[in-house]
């Protein structure tokens, strides 16, 4: 009996002390403030101080036929197909041959839950790619436009968030979108974007723009927030790497706008220090899309900044899009998309 106890004793401590690490993990985790994790100021290693009770999830894109679809299999796919016009708007059959995107309803949101009425906010989206860009298109219903149906209100915490600049601007404040990518489709736990073409956190907004200015849609950088990041997300823009078309509807569509959006692959999409995503093989890379909705200052009370809305299409625990880890699955193909596929 004495040597039983002696053996289940180190086993039963490894136990209680795990479960108390663990604890300690989420109290910390729970403690983090949210503007912080919004802007990338917190460090991707802030909770991997004790190693030994997660292990480090990493995944090599040549696995093929073990591909881990992550915590958050959502998954959508980039066929080939014919080259759009980046106007504004979506022509009839321009997007006929691309998968199609539609949300708000059922999407996880950091102001729960994500919007139900169709009229307050929701999007059909499409992506495919023509062999050399990657393109996106999204049609937002939207019953108010902030700056336009507003006043330009400004958060609390940050009355300088429409400045186009590092030291105190927010590229994400307005309504918009966020694209989110990860090329080299490898994650560790609580990883986020670098800022680079391996993975990156990128907005369009319809409140201001880097090529355009305040009051002008488009491309307004991007997450996380550092200089080197600033300047490289601003030379993809003005290189053409990365371009967007932004536009309000008009009375007779309804409220909302339209984005359309082109990624070059090179510098944009990038898997190791000499390679990037080539759109002639088929290819799996993370990814998340986001909608932010800014309404009166009123209707947001409660959540951050008083943004009415912050959905997103990967189906992650709240706070934690950001994660590469959460990301879903986008799967580029080189094929066109079969008619039986089409929705």
């Amino acid at each position: 009996m004495k040597n039983t106890i002696l053996i289940l004793f180190p086993v039963v401590f490894i136990l209680y002390m795990s479960v108390q690490i663990f604890n300690q993990r989420q109290t910390s985790s729970e403690a983090i403030d949210y503007t912080s994790i919004k802007m990338g100021l917190i460090s991707s290693s802030i909770s991997r101080d004790v190693k030994s009770v997660h292990k480090s999830l990493e995944v090599s894109r040549l696995e093929e036929d073990e591909f881990d679809f992550g915590a958050y299999p959502d998954t959508l796919t980039a066929y080939l197909g014919t080259t759009p016009k980046l106007d504004g708007f979506i022509s009839k059959g321009e997007y006929d041959d691309a998968e199609k995107i539609i949300g708000v309803k059922g999407w996880h949101s950091d102001t729960p839950p994500a919007s139900e009425k169709k009229e307050d906010l929701s999007v059909v989206g499409w992506v495919k790619h023509d062999g050399r860009s990657l393109y996106f298109a999204f049609d937002v219903t939207d019953d108010i436009i902030y700056g336009f149906d507003t006043k330009r209100w400004l958060p609390s915490n940050n009355p300088d968030a429409n400045n186009l600049n590092i030291e105190k601007g927010w590229p994400f404040w307005g309504d918009g979108i966020e694209l989110m990518m990860n090329s080299t489709y490898q994650w560790e736990d609580n990883s986020r974007c670098v800022g680079d073409g391996r993975s990156w956190q990128f907005c369009c907004s319809t409140n201001k723009s880097i090529l355009g200015g305040l009051g002008v849609g488009g491309l307004s950088s991007g997450l996380p927030l550092n200089t080197e990041v600033w300047e490289r997300y601003e030379k993809w823009i003005r290189n053409g790497d990365m371009e967007a078309s932004v536009r309000l509807k008009d009375k007779a569509e309804g409220r909302g706008y339209i984005i359309e959006w082109r990624i070059n692959p090179n510098p944009c999409m990038k898997i190791d220090e000499t390679n990037f995503v080539d759109l002639s093989k088929e290819t799996k890379v993370g990814f998340n899309v986001e909608i932010q909705d800014l309404d009166e200052k009123e209707n947001g009370e409660g959540n951050f900044s008083n943004m009415h809305h912050i959905d997103y299409w990967s189906k992650v625990s709240t706070n934690r899009k950001t994660d590469l880890k959460s990301f879903g699955t986008l799967i580029i193909k080189p094929i066109k998309m079969k008619v039986a596929d089409q929705h």
